[in-house]
């Protein structure tokens, strides 16, 4: 399971008991208890998993979760990330509607540029219900990186068909090790692979030419499905990136 469905039903499991708080009045005669979710609830918790370095090393995505009453005016959203050599801001825009909300924050480096390892991360936020009301929280989490892989719209029939030559694209931060990676291509039953080699690691788009091999029968001028995959390595760890596309083949 990835981080991200981690998160969602981390939040989602939260909801769903507040809305059972809600609703769970107690039946009985005078004096009979009856529970309430707090209609001026303001919370705001930074999720304690990793965060993501972009490809381009420009910008750390992290989770946080916000709740606010439905009646509350948003009058500031804010988070930031701090490494020693880079930092920025971002804002964001939380959903009041009394239930925990996950909320992805992207913060775009204004200086220098985010790597791997830890960093600062905060969220602060304020509200208007007859007074303003401030919530924040600030963590220390792991940045790991990302990489993108995109294969291009078109590939060319080659080998009378046996074959398909495609351009992918590969763009991954340079406190990474690229580890190359693999197309297939899927077109009416006929599937077939070829792969790349590692490509630089420096922030930038890299493009290779892959040449696709039938593993049965021919390819045909038409559309396919291509599916590329790359990989990049930080301190042993793997980490891969994927993209799925519909292509046409002349």
């Amino acid at each position: 399971m990835t981080a991200s469905s981690l998160r969602v039903r981390r939040v989602a499991l939260a909801g769903l008991l507040g809305l059972l708080v809600a609703g769970s009045g107690v039946a009985g005669g005078a004096g009979a208890g009856v529970a309430y979710a707090n209609p001026n609830e303001l919370a705001l918790e930074i999720l304690p998993d990793p965060a993501t370095l972009a490809p381009d090393g420009r910008s750390i995505s992290f989770g946080i979760t916000t709740e606010c009453d439905r009646r509350s005016a948003i009058v500031d959203a804010r988070a930031g990330a701090t490494q020693p050599q880079a930092s920025g801001e971002a804002s964001f825009s939380p959903l009041c509607n009394r239930l925990p909300n996950f909320v992805e924050v992207t913060v775009p480096v204004a200086s220098g540029s985010f790597l791997t390892g830890s960093a600062q991360v905060s969220a602060v936020m304020v509200v208007r219900e007859g007074r303003s009301k401030r919530v924040s929280d600030t963590a220390t989490v792991e940045v790991r990186p990302s990489v993108a892989v995109r294969a291009a719209d078109h590939a060319v029939l080659a080998g009378g068909g046996a074959t398909v030559l495609i351009d992918v694209t590969v763009t991954c931060p340079a406190v990474s090790n690229s580890r190359g990676g693999q197309v297939t291509v899927y077109q009416n039953g006929i599937a077939g692979s070829g792969t790349f080699a590692p490509t630089a690691c420096d922030g930038l788009p890299h493009t290779s030419s892959v040449t696709v091999t039938a593993s049965s029968g021919l390819f045909q001028a038409g559309t396919a499905d291509a599916l590329s995959s790359a990989t990049v390595e930080v301190g042993g760890e793997i980490f891969p990136g994927l993209d799925l596309r519909a292509i046409q083949i002349s």
